[in-house]
């Protein structure tokens, strides 16, 4: 038996099915349309004790902080806020999200654009024993970006604004810089960030002024993290060797943004939780958890509360970071 299950999927959720068919006949499950004002909303909530949160549905996560059973919200894809977390977690409730089985296949993607970004700046011969890669964000998916490239033979540094699990760096070699650092010595940047206030323009003017030139970056986390403006202007400049993209901000009325006819831009644009494997994977995932949960035990992909570092921390000297009192 698993918990009374609320799930509320986005607007363009493809994973209904997929959970229904791994959460068994048996289980306890209910779906509303969060988008579409429901007479008994308040009704299912109040009976149930795990909320799941489909791919758009993100802001759902107001209602489990209403009057009832919840204690467990899953989010299913890896990119929700981290102040909707950080309130789950503040009135008591279990989060997690996706991220365990997310980011192989996100990673994928973005060795894919890495390589693709060195051959469009010119640099498809040099190998990647000679590389530095730089990681902006050691989680789920970066740690596998950096287990890929150390496994041939790259050096790898990162930036992260947390104290990342030291067993993961120490497998990959991967030593810890602060931001500008980093930028000074990396050869490719892979920006992995979460949704954080401090993710918005975290690679703007500054910060590609301080990349060596003919540089490779590489997004394949929120479209937010780059000021776009900035980056057209370093590619046009020639600063920056090339960019890869896996996500781009959208503008109004369709209207293209500062990216658009650039030569040096490669866009692969694509959401992995479009795909019908990852979209199993999920569902298992999301299933184990509410058993694990029911059971007492911690889930997958739990989410770790995100601080601000402390003065004196390496992550301190970055350039748009404000610590935490010491």
């Amino acid at each position: 038996m698993t918990l009374k299950t609320l799930f509320i999927p986005g607007p363009d959720d493809n994973l209904a099915l997929p959970l229904k068919g791994a959460l068994g006949p048996n289980a306890d499950l209910s779906s509303l349309d969060y988008w579409t004002t429901s007479d008994n909303t308040s009704q299912v909530v109040a009976r149930s004790e795990a909320l799941v949160l489909g791919s758009g549905a993100e802001a759902a996560y107001e209602l489990a902080s209403e009057d009832g059973e919840i204690r467990f919200v899953q989010f299913t894809g890896c990119r929700q806020s981290s102040l909707a977390a950080d309130a789950l977690q503040a009135s008591g409730l279990i989060v997690a999200n996706a991220a365990p089985v997310i980011a192989p296949f996100v990673a994928e993607h973005t060795v894919s654009l890495i390589h693709s970004g060195l051959a469009l700046a010119g640099q498809r011969a040099r190998p990647i024993s000679e590389l530095v890669i730089g990681i902006v964000g050691l989680g789920n998916v970066g740690i596998e970006v950096a287990r890929h490239f150390a496994e041939a033979g790259a050096s790898i540094v990162y930036h992260d604004v947390r104290t990342v699990v030291q067993g993961y760096a120490v497998e990959v070699g991967a030593r810890r810089h602060s931001l500008d650092r980093m930028l000074l010595n990396a050869d490719v940047v892979s920006v992995h960030v979460s949704d954080t206030p401090h993710t918005p323009g975290v690679i703007s003017d500054r910060e590609l002024k301080l990349m060596k030139p003919g540089a490779v970056l590489v997004n394949t986390s929120l479209p937010e993290a780059l000021d776009e403006s900035d980056v057209a202007q370093a590619l046009a400049s020639g600063k920056l060797g090339a960019l890869a993209l896996a996500v781009m901000e959208t503008y109004p009325d369709s209207r293209p943004g500062p990216l658009s006819g650039q030569d040096k831009v490669i866009t692969e644009l694509r959401d992995a939780t479009e795909r019908k494997v990852v979209l199993k994977a999920v569902a298992t995932l999301v299933a184990d958890n509410l058993k694990r949960v029911e059971a007492g035990d911690p889930p997958r992909g739990l989410i770790d509360p995100v601080g601000f570092p402390r003065a004196g921390d390496p992550s301190f000297w970055s350039s748009r970071l404000a610590p935490r009192q010491p």
